[in-house]
């Protein structure tokens, strides 16, 4: 039977020293490492440490409660619930990936709301269901006014995208989040649980203006695993590809997502991506990118594509968009 006295000194020691390991549990208590997983189990449980790392290297930090589980009772509908756990996902500073009911509660807590809590949700449910109108019957958002607004002269005959990238006040929407750090964090997992949706809408597309080829943006920033290509590898997308590359008049690449004045944007898209083999024609194409800020480098592509001949129409389908006006995206 364990004691409930070590569950405080082993508390205690980890205060003391900011970061732990079992070794150094087992070395200063002398009791079995058995015993001394329990006691870090059910200080893990009360929140009061947290586990950092993979083995072999795992560390134990002091917490002071910052990681209970917030409770999962709010006194809001149903409807609103629902809503929540189906659309909301948080992650927090710790890299924690929270979804539903608990992520927001999670959110709000991080930013010492708790007491908002109720108006905070209704008020998000609000702002969701304002996003949503402008989701078509088909599931996914018509964009092509946007980058008329844009630009005038647009080459894509229609552009579209999954779900905005964030919502005024609460940030990052569930996609959003899953686009953002399936880039950064390089985690497969995260890709898998877009594609699905994704590849609904694609498929779609496909099917409702005969496409019949398929470009996927290359990416600017080197990665392990790149997004676009692993949603390529995962969707098999049985069409012609039209190969895409970038290449710079520079020895630097400059991602967008670093350029702030649209004319910047534009001129980056302009002068860095080609057309690789401009032989094949086609009717219409469908350009896959991952994020659509500024809408520059569809924009750019597209009347790439036509002035070449390459395809009569283009249709632009990005995972996520911004919300109003086409707002610059800078974390991706």
């Amino acid at each position: 039977m364990s004691d409930p006295s070590y569950t405080q000194r082993i508390l205690n020691f980890i205060q003391a020293r900011g970061q732990t390991r079992v070794e150094d549990l087992w070395r200063e208590f002398k009791i079995s490492k058995v015993l001394i997983h329990r006691y870090l189990k059910k200080l893990l449980h009360l929140g009061q440490i947290a586990r950092v790392g993979k083995p072999p290297l795992v560390f134990y930090v002091y917490m002071n409660g910052d990681l209970v589980n917030p409770p999962q009772k709010l006194e809001i509908s149903k409807k609103i619930k629902d809503i929540i756990e189906n659309d909301y996902l948080y992650v927090s500073p710790l890299g924690e990936i929270i979804p539903g009911v608990n992520g927001f509660m999670r959110w709000v807590k991080d930013i010492k709301e708790e007491k908002h809590a109720v108006n905070l949700a209704i008020e998000y449910v609000k702002t969701r269901t304002e996003a949503n109108a402008y989701i078509n019957r088909f599931g996914y958002i018509n964009a092509i006014k946007r980058i008329k607004s844009v630009f005038p002269d647009t080459k894509l005959y229609r552009m579209y995208y999954l779900d905005f990238y964030s919502l005024p006040k609460f940030g990052k929407t569930k996609m959003g989040q899953l686009v953002l750090y399936a880039k950064q964090a390089q985690k497969i997992s995260l890709i898998e649980e877009i594609v699905p949706q994704f590849h609904r809408v694609v498929e779609d597309l496909i099917k409702r203006y005969k496409v019949d080829a398929v470009g996927f943006i290359p990416p600017t920033v080197p990665r392990k695993f790149q997004f676009q290509k692993e949603m390529e590898k995962i969707m098999k997308i049985k069409l012609h590809k039209v190969e895409l590359v970038k290449a710079y008049v520079g020895d630097i690449p400059v991602a967008q997502k670093s350029l702030s004045k649209l004319e910047d944007r534009i001129t980056n898209a302009r002068g860095s991506i080609f057309l690789k083999d401009e032989t094949n024609k086609h009717k219409t194409i469908l350009l896959i990118d991952d994020a659509v800020g500024s809408g520059a480098t569809l924009n750019e592509t597209a009347a790439k594509i036509i002035q070449t001949g390459m395809a009569k129409k283009v249709i632009g389908l990005a995972v996520v968009g911004s919300y109003k006006g086409f707002e610059v995206i800078r974390e991706i």
